[in-house]
């Protein structure tokens, strides 16, 4: 926002004319510099009231020049209105009042004697050699003298501001002190404001500790009155006696406390003695709840032990099987037989289907061969689930798996799968998108599977595993990921 200038009013006698426009020539500088906007009675239009323009901007100038002379000091309407009022006003502060001796006179017994005169040492204008340098002079001292009036107005604005900032945050303060603290949000917020309005942090502290003083002194009294409260319900226990009672009423009223936070000394007393009757009762139940973790514990070995048997019985279970896989391998290698099923699964129309390269048949195929596998009810229901695969014949898993590598060249195949699965740190999200399974983030419908060999690695089976049919749900592929592990696949 560009600065206002200041506002100079001349005030002088018309015979001095040809004077106040030289010097206004040399004040011309600061004018097109915007320190000043000068104004003088040959500026009022045709038409205006001569005598309401001059008062509008004799009260309204920021610097009042007295072009002092004879003729000056003997005009009625110079001395009567325009000086008394230019005094006035330099004595109020509202304006800077400078006498410029244009002409010599005597002015040692005028309102304006004390002021400081230009030019220098009071020499009247005519009366130096040369008048430009004595109108120099003059406005080389109202130039110091604008920019010192700019100085302390601006100094007063920022002192202004101040006040104006520290009052805004006084009032913020005092709303929040009505309870008799300032609680941690309200000390947060009181922080942000403080740093809007720029306030120094001795400055906020001053204005809260003046708004906190009356309640500091009230809690040190409530404290007082709850020390003596305390001490007698040492002595006497909990409800007091009715002289007690009497006494402390004599108390809170000498002490002028309030009835509502008597009420919560009173109170915590009785919740100390509810507290006390609750602590008996707890150590009873403490001694009960010994006896029970003692049974719980007892209990919780006894389900150890069990955990352990039926860890050893699953242990062997993997073992037999692992042996059995390793059995049906040999069989395979010595008898060239790559359709091996635990279960008498005939693997051959998957194998055709793979070998001829017929992707989507396939994968249905081996939803329908897995389902057989793990049994009738899972036939029926049409979906596999954790159960089944936690279950599922290393055998057929194997077979399934290999006749899926074999025919399509090592691209797809469950334990193609579980590598990359693997590789990206079991994420089931960079797990769909690598198998494109996912675009712009959104799974695929199983209709919209790439369902031949331009499919990224890993890309089939598309077999669901953990619900709805035909619906890429991944927490089932995890659970055949991890059956591969096991079967060492």
């Amino acid at each position: 926002m560009p600065e206002v200038s200041l506002q100079l009013f001349f005030s002088y006698s018309h015979k001095d004319e040809a004077l106040r426009d030289e010097l206004a020539n040399h004040l011309s500088t600061l004018t097109r510099q915007g320190v000043i906007s000068s104004w003088h009675d040959r500026k009022i239009l045709p038409g205006d009231e001569w005598d309401h323009q001059i008062n509008d901007n004799l009260n309204t100038a920021d610097i009042i020049l007295l072009l002092v002379s004879s003729d000056f000091i003997g005009s009625n309407y110079c001395w009567e209105v325009e000086v008394t009022t230019a005094i006035e006003r330099h004595n109020t502060g509202k304006a800077r009042v400078i006498p410029v001796i244009l002409r010599r006179v005597d002015w040692s017994d005028t309102p304006f004697a004390k002021l400081q005169f230009l030019p220098k040492n009071a020499e009247p204008v005519t009366s130096w050699t040369n008048r430009d340098e004595a109108f120099t002079n003059v406005a080389q001292g109202i130039r110091a003298a604008a920019q010192q009036l700019k100085g302390e107005r601006q100094q007063k604005l920022v002192l202004a501001r101040k006040e104006a900032a520290i009052a805004e945050y006084r009032q913020l303060v005092e709303e929040f002190v009505a309870d008799g603290e300032i609680s941690f949000v309200e000390s947060e917020i009181l922080k942000d404001l403080q740093e809007q309005l720029e306030l120094t942090d001795a400055e906020a502290r001053t204005v809260r500790d003046k708004a906190l003083e009356p309640y500091g002194k009230y809690k040190e009294n409530l404290d007082k009155y709850k020390q003596i409260f305390t001490k007698l319900v040492d002595e006497q226990g909990y409800p007091l006696e009715e002289k007690a009672k009497a006494d402390l009423k004599k108390l809170q009223q000498y002490l002028k406390l309030k009835d509502k936070d008597i009420a919560l000394i009173d109170n915590e007393a009785e919740v100390q003695k509810q507290q006390a009757e609750i602590l008996q009762q707890q150590e009873e139940v403490d001694r009960r709840q010994q006896q029970e973790a003692q049974r719980l514990k007892l209990q919780r070995e006894q389900a150890e032990a069990e955990k352990l048997r039926q860890q050893e019985v699953q242990r062997l279970k993997l073992q037999r099987e692992q042996e059995e896989v390793e059995r049906l391998r040999q069989e395979q290698q010595s008898t060239g037989n790559d359709l091996l099923s635990e279960k008498g699964i005939d693997y051959t129309r998957l194998r055709d289907l793979l070998k001829a390269g017929d992707w989507k048949e396939a994968d249905q195929e081996t939803l329908a061969v897995m389902l057989k596998a793990t049994g009738r009810e899972r036939e029926r229901q049409d979906y596999l689930n954790i159960n089944s695969i936690h279950n599922f014949p290393c055998t057929d898993l194997r077979t399934i798996d290999q006749l899926w590598v074999k025919y399509s060249n090592g691209r797809f195949g469950f334990s193609v799968q579980k590598r990359i699965w693997e590789s990206l740190g079991k994420d089931y999200e960079k797990f769909g998108d690598r198998v494109g399974w996912r675009k712009s983030e959104k799974w695929l419908r199983y209709s919209d599977m790439l369902l031949n060999t331009s499919a990224p690695e890993g890309h089939l089976p598309g077999v669901p595993c953990a619900g709805v049919s035909w619906t890429l749900e991944l927490r089932g592929k995890g659970d055949i990921f991890s059956r591969v592990e096991t079967c060492k696949l």
